[in-house]
């Protein structure tokens, strides 16, 4: 541990962030409302009071606002009443509601990634009906739709007594003519999962009758969000940021983080001297009610500056919460696996497993090909946790529970320090510990799992020799001048982050769906399984030369980069 880092994580104070955290649970933070309005300007306010620059974006937003929902059932002629909620994006029912009979979906426990519910939906299954199922995904509910579900009940997968606020829609940020059309039209609520589990006893016995209701607001709203800067000695940064609207209060999601970046902000400041690297802090909004819309509206309007100039992007998200004490699953990507690793390991004395990041929680910034650090990071020990996406796997999650109540002063401050420390590296290092030979081996062996699938339908050894000669150039910049070899370091993992976690478009935004591993080429895993003479294998087959094409010239730029 450097001189600095030492200094700078001792001056980290629990105290200056708890006092900032009551602040901001004062309010509903919801998007576009006056309650985020008052954040956005008590964190400008302080950041001012540190004496730093304070950028307030404006810009309008397609917000989504669940209003109410509701279920009535019939059960061998009684009718009951079942406590429900309607998500962001769902669409509006009549008055007197959506009614119908029930069909039951099997699904999985992680509303996250993919699982066989999709592959049970189909017109003859749940065509006319209103399906239920703790399948949480997008790719579901769509399936449903399309299929011609009449609505969609999402039984939650875990047992809390709460139920918790979500959004439904697949479209990533603020949607365009293309994507528009992805928005499901059709009512969506959640329930308890033991109401789900009474409903499919009932199912088990006889035709379950339902009615559904939903209510949502949904259209533009102005909004706001403010930016800072720790300005280096170099023009490059680090972004740093994390979601300030919330469901609700939402202390620990995503109030923890809010404050745990206004004092890296405060701390930085009083070391900015010594920093080589810059450090740029925002607060996204319409995080939970307009998919990701801050970070992508940042990433769209400042496209260049991070593409020429960011070197990572730390990714702050439910830090600090209620017994949180378990760090043995870590998100990160390869090239910053080993930074990520170290700052645990010292500052807890666990050692992580690194998980691939899952296409969520404002991961805004692949397409411009930025290394990921965290989104998640300290969780509550297995046997307590509830299958959520934040707070620590606290069943608070996306709740009018999730008060201060809910925030734990040591696991607050011992996370901002792990961030801080990875933070140091990125900004001290004189050159950038990106670990490229980490991540060149990491294409690699995806690209020789989808190869094996793919067997002798598609040729992918060009793909193959590309990396091979990446991974050769990309030990000579170990022999380079640190300004060169960062240059070279920020061309390369831009690529090649770019190529495993897009479809390849740098320019726009891929779905918040499942995301394989390479995504450009993961169809080939496909062609073995449909038959050569069918349209379908053609016209796949047809993509793939030309993502193939793609691959290897991002792979040629990379290489190039290289030999400068």
């Amino acid at each position: 541990m450097t001189n600095l880092t030492a200094e700078l994580l001792g001056s980290i104070s629990v105290d200056e962030m708890w006092k900032h955290l009551e602040k901001l649970c004062e309010w509903d933070r919801s998007t576009g409302t006056e309650g985020e309005l008052a954040a956005v300007d008590y964190v400008r306010s302080v950041l001012e009071s540190y004496g730093l620059p304070v950028t307030v974006h404006e810009y309008r937003a397609y917000i989504s606002h669940p209003i109410k929902g509701g279920l009535e059932v019939e059960i061998g002629g009684e009718k009951q009443t079942i406590a429900a909620k309607t998500r962001a994006f769902s669409a509006n029912t009549p008055a007197e509601g959506v009614s119908g009979a029930l069909v039951s979906i099997q699904g999985g426990k992680n509303m996250f990634k993919a699982d066989n519910a999709v592959n049970l939906i189909s017109p003859e299954t749940v065509g006319g009906k209103i399906v239920i199922s703790e399948s949480g995904s997008r790719g579901s509910m769509l399936a449903a739709k399309n299929a011609g579900a009449l609505g969609y009940i999402h039984m939650w997968p875990s047992d809390e007594d709460v139920i918790h606020e979500g959004i439904v829609t697949p479209v990533w940020g603020t949607p365009t003519p293309e994507s528009a059309g992805n928005i499901p039209n059709f009512p969506i609520i959640s329930i308890k999962h033991n109401d789900g589990v009474r409903l499919r006893e009932a199912l088990e016995k006889g035709t379950v009758n339902a009615t559904l209701h939903s209510v949502t607001k949904t259209g533009w709203a102005n909004v706001k969000m403010p930016v800072t800067e720790i300005a280096g000695k170099e023009d490059d940064f680090v972004l740093v940021a994390g979601h300030i609207d919330s469901w609700h209060y939402g202390a620990t999601d995503n109030a923890t983080g809010n404050v745990s970046c206004l004092e890296l902000a405060r701390v930085l400041k009083q070391h900015q001297s010594q920093l080589r690297r810059g450090v740029r802090i925002a607060w996204w909004v319409g995080h939970s009610t307009g998919r990701y819309s801050g970070s992508t509206w940042y990433a769209d309007n400042h496209w260049d500056e991070l593409d020429a100039n960011c070197v990572a992007y730390i990714n702050i998200d439910s830090p600090g919460s209620l017994g949180a004490t378990d760090y043995s699953e870590v998100t990160a990507v390869p090239e910053t696996a080993a930074l990520v690793t170290d700052a645990v390991v010292e500052l807890t004395g666990q050692t992580p497993n690194i998980d691939r990041p899952m296409r969520a929680g404002d991961q805004s910034f692949w397409g411009v090909g930025l290394p990921s650090l965290f989104m998640l990071l300290s969780n509550r020990p297995e046997g307590q946790r509830a299958a959520v996406g934040g707070c620590g796997m606290g069943w608070w999650w996306h709740a009018e529970e999730d008060l201060v109540d809910k925030a734990d002063r040591d696991v607050l401050l011992k996370d901002t320090k792990i961030y801080a420390h990875a933070l140091l590296r990125l900004t001290q290092d004189e050159v950038l510990p990106l670990d490229l030979d980490a991540q060149v081996a990491d294409l690699k062996q995806q690209v020789s799992a989808i190869a094996q699938e793919a067997g002798s339908h598609i040729d992918l050894s060009s793909v193959t020799a590309n990396l091979d000669a990446l991974g050769g150039e990309v030990a000579k910049i170990k022999s380079m001048e640190p300004g060169k070899a960062n240059e070279a370091i920020k061309t390369v993992s831009h690529a090649l982050t770019a190529l495993s976690f897009t479809y390849g478009h740098r320019f726009d935004h891929d779905p918040a769906m499942p995301l394989p591993a390479f995504p450009t080429l993961d169809g080939a895993k496909k062609l073995a399984k449909l038959d050569p003479e069918s349209n379908d294998y053609g016209f796949l087959f047809n993509r793939l030369i030309r993502n193939r094409n793609m691959v290897n010239h991002e792979i040629k730029r990379a290489i190039a980069a290289c030999q400068a």
